[in-house]
């Protein structure tokens, strides 16, 4: 006959205890090969403009293009409207530019060459270049190096809006009056700016300026500044002249 062996209540609870024991001890293990989650570092969009500052400042060369959408283009004068521009800067050879303009509603084009030593003109009308003399070229306006610094140190409440694909996208606004050196009579009035910036290089790739900036501007007109081949060997060309 079979009699069912009773084990006393001592052992049977020091039973139960072991194996609770057992299996809280492997669920302990196997969450601890589980990978630790860290945070992200949390990126601070003002101390990314003062890193942006400082790669600008020390760059050698780059590429540039202005272009325009939601208008013309920019009043230069009465009768000059720039519609593009685009350009090479290099800190130790010079400035080039050509840009597409209207003459009233007549496109032409224009190129400045500037040196160390002279600055050349292509004239929009004649098409033929000549030695102009310092402080008289109608152009002297688009130096991107003044309309780059004026943005990263005017740019107020800057908001970073992505960190992703290698580039921050930083917003926020800047007075018209930073453009004084452009436009002759600015509207006082606050535009709305967009800047990529490389993540690694800390250099800006694209600027957009949203709003108006000048009386003869459309409210909605925006303004892209692209910039491309930093550090990379450019070649100012003296114009020949004849």
């Amino acid at each position: 006959m079979y009699m069912p062996i009773l084990m006393n209540r001592p052992h049977t609870l020091l039973l139960v205890l072991l194996i609770v024991f057992a299996v809280g001890l492997s669920t302990a293990c196997s969450k601890s090969k589980e990978p630790l989650s860290i945070p992200a570092p949390i990126v601070s969009p003002i101390d990314v403009l003062k890193d942006t500052q400082k790669s600008m400042s020390s760059v050698k060369s780059y590429e540039f293009k202005l272009s325009h959408r939601m208008g013309n283009g920019s009043k230069i004068d009465q009768s000059l409207t720039l519609v593009n521009a685009s350009g090479s800067v290099s800190r130790d050879n010079g400035i080039s530019l050509e840009s597409d303009l209207l003459f009233g509603n007549i496109p032409v084009s224009a190129g400045v060459v500037k040196t160390r030593g002279s600055t050349y003109l292509r004239d929009p009308l004649t098409q033929k270049w000549q030695v102009i003399p310092r402080g008289t070229n109608p152009f002297d306006f688009l130096d991107p190096d003044k309309m780059i610094s004026s943005i990263l140190k005017g740019l107020s409440e800057p908001n970073l809006l992505a960190d992703e694909g290698g580039f921050f996208k930083i917003a926020g606004q800047l007075a018209t009056t930073s453009f004084d050196y452009i436009f002759q009579d600015p509207v006082n009035e606050q535009v709305n700016i967009t800047v990529w910036i490389d993540s690694s290089s800390f250099v800006i790739t694209r600027i957009e300026i949203v709003g108006k900036i000048s009386e003869s501007d459309p409210n909605n007109i925006i303004r892209v500044l692209e910039i491309s081949k930093y550090n990379q060997v450019l070649e100012i060309v003296t114009p020949e002249i004849k």
